[in-house]
């Protein structure tokens, strides 16, 4: 398997390899050509040097005398040059050179004039002796530079392929990390976590969006086991109730009278009653729930919804109030913002004491129209509170149906308000109450 550091490893040492390469075929063509000039500006140092000098023994000797003629020759000798002395004619003066015969006329300068006061007073004519050595001398200098160059070279690649392995490794390892987990997970534990790198970049990003995606999977794991747990528990508890009687029934144990029949009935109206709410809660989660929408006035049907429900409220001794502004109005479904309404009021009829309070409020703010049901009953636990719309979740464990109810009325809320294009909240706190407000376009916001 070629695996991502190798190729990682090839990328780093491919760019710098070629970056080394660069830089040295660059520093060794650039040193050749300056050495060159080096060369060059060296001997037209010399030349005016040799001129200059040349010229004093001239003025002091007021022509070519023994002086010149010495200077031309110790000079030729160190540079190992090969120099001609000529008069204004051209007739030469003087030829000297170096330690060897060994002249390259090839490298032979132009005839320069000598000048003194303007004047000319001869010429001079000069180039290396030992020509050969000299270059040699030279290509010397050019090889050895190359070779520290390339061997230089050399230990840079190295050091880059050893860097280039440890970075790639380095890179890599919270990726090889995150495929171990996601093997690990895959295999169904969902508690594996990745420890996220030290750095802060996209990397550590994405671990820590694989641990929030187990983490979340993992809560999702224990929603659907305690789902399967909670339909088999809701339909038990009425089936084996309807067994039961039909057995007694059948048995002559339970006489089929209207009073017995009703009982029947009920826990057939239960059972159908939760198979509707779990047919009504798959249409809202798909999308797929039928509205008819119209103008309606918020306030008219929360008001009505809890004259319905007073009875209720006081036969449980709870107070119920409502302060409902007039001009509310929204575009939606008249059945199912009542039944956004009457499963609010249920909830906290459920969990408020005899003597609370339930405050219903609807008013608008700005472009909205604002639905809040507040009470001061037992509350919601803070870690219950992010389950709350979840299907069949309830904090109750005991599960009883007093207070528990079938765990689907938020959910079918949610996903009501959801159709609505509105908003929902919980803020609770455990033993002082809670209060869910929802939030839904106005009609004018929503072109009605």
């Amino acid at each position: 398997m070629n695996k991502i550091w190798v190729r990682l490893t090839y990328c780093i040492m491919g760019v710098t390899v070629a970056i080394i390469l660069l830089a040295t075929s660059f520093s060794i063509r650039e040193m050749q050509h300056y050495f060159s000039l080096y060369i060059d500006d060296l001997e037209d140092t010399h030349q005016k040097k040799i001129i200059h000098r040349l010229i004093e023994n001239y003025e002091k000797e007021n022509g070519w005398g023994p002086k010149s003629f010495s200077m031309l020759e110790d000079v030729a000798s160190v540079l190992h040059l090969h120099i001609e002395l000529f008069d204004t004619d051209l007739k030469q003066i003087r030829h000297v050179h170096g330690e060897t015969n060994s002249a390259d006329p090839s490298a032979a300068r132009e005839l320069i004039p000598l000048r003194h006061q303007k004047e000319i007073v001869g010429y001079i004519y000069m180039y290396h002796d030992n020509f050969d050595q000299t270059r040699q001398m030279e290509q010397h200098f050019r090889e050895a530079h190359t070779h520290t160059m390339i061997i230089s070279m050399s230990l840079l690649i190295v050091l880059a392929g050893v860097i280039s392995i440890w970075m790639a490794r380095r890179i890599v390892k919270p990726v090889e990390a995150l495929r171990k987990a996601a093997n690990t997970a895959a295999l169904g534990n969902l508690d594996v976590r990745v420890n996220p790198p030290r750095s802060q970049d996209e990397l550590t990003e994405l671990v820590h969006s694989f641990n929030q995606l187990v983490a979340t999977l993992n809560e999702q794991k224990e929603l659907r086991d305690r789902l399967t747990t909670d339909i088999a528990h809701e339909l038990r508890t009425p089936l084996n109730t309807l067994l039961n009687q039909v057995e007694g029934m059948l048995d002559g144990v339970w006489e089929p009278n209207a009073e017995h029949l009703e009982s029947t009935r009920l826990e057939i109206i239960r059972l159908t009653r939760m198979v509707n709410d779990l047919d009504l809660v798959v249409q809202t989660e798909a999308g797929m729930l039928q509205m008819n929408l119209c103008t309606i006035n918020l306030s008219e049907v929360t008001q009505e919804v809890v004259e319905s429900m007073k009875a209720s409220y006081q036969k449980k001794n709870v107070t119920l109030e409502c302060q409902a502004d007039l001009m509310t109005w929204v575009r939606g479904d008249h059945q199912r913002i009542s039944q956004i309404v009457t499963n609010l009021l249920m909830n906290s009829l459920k969990h408020t004491s005899a003597g609370g309070i339930v405050r219903v409020t609807v008013k608008k703010e700005n472009e909205d129209v604002i639905l809040r049901v507040e009470d001061n009953g037992q509350g919601i636990p803070a870690h219950d509170l992010p389950f709350v719309f979840e299907r069949f979740y309830r904090g109750d464990r005991s599960r009883q149906r007093v207070t528990g109810g079938s765990g689907l009325g938020l959910t079918i809320v949610k996903g009501i308000v959801e159709a609505h294009h509105g908003q929902i909240y919980i803020d609770s706190e455990y033993g002082a109450g809670t209060v869910v407000t929802v939030r839904l376009a106005s009609a004018e916001r929503m072109g009605g």
